[in-house]
């Protein structure tokens, strides 16, 4: 069956100059059907109402989409606006602050020599393809662009949002915006890609929101006071700045915090929400219940998290250390895992005991000692209890020599960590962390900037952060101040020593006769320990032999060789 618009559109396109009572009777008719039409929800009424069109506008769709369907030429602007005067209209039907224009329905071409009343006028192939039924995106749509089906609608045409936490802006808009469903899109980077934005929020009746990382452009601020028959929503992590915001009124919507409530971590995470290592966000949690059953368990879910955020700007070491493995003065043992409480009770204490704002968000840790005396063991102990990742930050990749660039590489890394949970382990950080100089050039005032900086960041992160230093006493007095955790790491006593070794050697059937109480004499650090014990277990092995006291020495003299100390007879 024929609808009304095709009708009226076929009987329009061969409305003659010369009067036809026949054809004028039949063009009535036609024209009281498509009117009446439009109070049902066909396609056409529907797109109608969405673009806010005037009567002769919508008459002018109507000719246009027949002439697709009829499979005729395109009309030009000229013939175009001939037909629209022939139906009485006042005005051009794609004049560019006309409803068709407005809404990016048509598509109009490059008029040559013959100027725009040579150019071609059609209907965009998008609205035709929904007029036959068929609900295609716009190919035009930037990357990343979505759709979203809502069950609350407002009444507010026009918002902003601003907050850190994309879930909760989301929520912000959907409760506000008077939309069935919402278009999220980055801001377009194109004129086309604006006109398919808007034409396809007209078509499917959606909102849009768009969802910037700086601000909003003179041009794009422009399409959204033009389209004006659309509800938009701007959403942006921080306040944008006057100048960019919409001319056109707009209302400023408040956002919930960022912090997911016990109800949302509960509903995600059941009953290991209460040993959670961290505070997760509103997004953290959509993230996981939505990785979940992909992996069957919401705290490997929780790790992966990080893995395409962190992976390109620091090494991520997946612990398999556990405490065992760590040998300290059981004092000091204590305070390692006093980093590990702060973390895992930290939503009881933070939230459930009232003292979020009187405690930062962050958990920092200094951990102080010579080289192989255990800090990164410390640190994968502390991550692999918590059931985080860790992530080893390569100082020397972060500093520049140019101004700026150091505070940028550290932008990035914060940020990245900051949306996942991890731990974040500074090795030798006094060079990043160190104190600050005496002002007596450029390069000491941005030195200097920073180190406030990276105050700064310690400050907003929401995770742990442990920074490893061989000299403590290098830090800046502003960092030591933000230290929740230090931890000095002594050089091993014989004790320690020999648990170590012991620790460190294969098996009991891989060995033969060892005197470790004499292997203890040696005064070494852990890590020379570790690596004198795996050299031993390679010659044995090479040898096709177990590890002996003979090759057990052989590797303690090439290892003291190396460290420029006595070798053991």
């Amino acid at each position: 069956m024929t609808e009304p618009w095709q009708t009226f559109g076929d009987l329009a396109l061969r409305t003659g100059q010369a009067p036809d009572k026949a054809h004028d009777k039949a063009l009535a008719k036609a024209r009281d059907e498509l009117k009446g039409s439009l109070q049902g929800d066909s396609a056409f009424a529907t797109v109608a109402a969405n673009a806010a069109l005037t009567p002769a506008e919508t008459e002018a769709l109507a000719v246009l989409a027949a002439a697709e369907l009829a499979g005729l030429p395109p009309l030009t602007a000229l013939e175009l606006g001939r037909v629209a005067t022939r139906l009485g209209a006042d005005r051009h039907p794609a004049a560019p602050d006309g409803g068709l224009c407005r809404a990016a329905l048509l598509s109009i071409g490059d008029g040559g020599s013959g100027g725009w009343a040579g150019a071609l006028v059609r209907a965009a192939p998008l609205l035709v393809w929904w007029l036959l039924g068929e609900t295609p995106r716009d190919p035009g749509l930037p990357d990343g662009a979505e759709d979203v089906a809502i069950a609350a609608q407002g009444d507010a045409d026009l918002v902003l949002v601003a907050g850190p936490d994309r879930v909760r802006r989301l929520q912000a808009v959907i409760a506000a915006l008077a939309a069935p469903r919402l278009l999220l899109t980055p801001p377009p980077e194109s004129p086309a890609g604006w006109d398919a934005v808007v034409r396809y929020a007209t078509v499917s009746g959606s909102g849009v929101v768009l969802e910037l990382d700086g601000e909003l452009t003179p041009y794009g601020r422009g399409r959204v006071d033009a389209a004006a028959h659309l509800p938009w929503a701007v959403t942006s992590a921080a306040d944008l700045p006057v100048e960019s915001l919409p001319r056109r009124p707009w209302r400023h919507l408040p956002v919930a915090p960022a912090q997911a409530t016990a109800a949302e971590v509960e509903a995600v995470f059941g009953p290991a929400a209460d040993r959670l290592p961290m505070l997760p966000t509103a997004t953290q949690v959509q993230q996981v219940a939505e990785l979940a059953p992909r992996f069957g368990d919401p705290a490997r879910a929780v790790r992966w998290l990080a893995h395409g955020r962190l992976d390109r700007l620091a090494t991520r070491i997946e612990p398999a250390a556990t405490w065992d493995d760590l040998v300290l003065p059981p004092d000091r043992l204590t305070l390692v895992r006093e980093v590990m409480i702060r973390q895992r009770q930290r939503r009881r204490v933070l939230t459930d005991w009232g003292l979020g704002r009187a405690a930062p968000t962050a958990t920092i840790a200094m951990f102080a000692g010579q080289s192989g005396t255990g800090k990164t063991l410390a640190a994968e102990v502390v991550a692999g209890a918590l059931e985080l990742d860790l992530y080893q930050i390569d100082v020397s990749q972060l500093v520049s020599k140019y101004i700026g660039e150091t505070e940028k590489n550290l932008g990035q890394v914060f940020d990245a960590a900051g949306s996942v949970p991890c731990v974040l382990f500074f090795d030798e950080a006094d060079a990043l962390f160190g104190k600050r100089s005496e002002v007596s050039d450029a390069h000491d005032r941005y030195a200097n900037i920073e180190v406030a900086y990276l105050l700064q960041r310690l400050e907003q992160h929401n995770g742990i952060v442990v920074l490893a230093s061989n000299l403590a006493a290098n830090l800046d007095k502003a960092f030591a101040r933000r230290i929740h955790v230090a931890v000095d790491f002594p050089m091993p006593g014989p004790a320690e020593r020999r648990h170590i070794w012991d620790r460190c050697l294969p098996a009991p059937e891989h060995r033969g006769e060892l005197d470790l109480d004499r292997l203890a004499t040696y005064e070494l650090s852990g890590g020379n320990i570790r690596n004198a014990a795996l050299r031993a277990a390679f010659l044995a092995a090479d040898e096709d032999s177990v590890v002996t006291m003979a090759v057990l020495t052989e590797a303690l003299r090439r290892e003291m060789i190396k460290l420029g100390r006595h070798v053991p007879a």
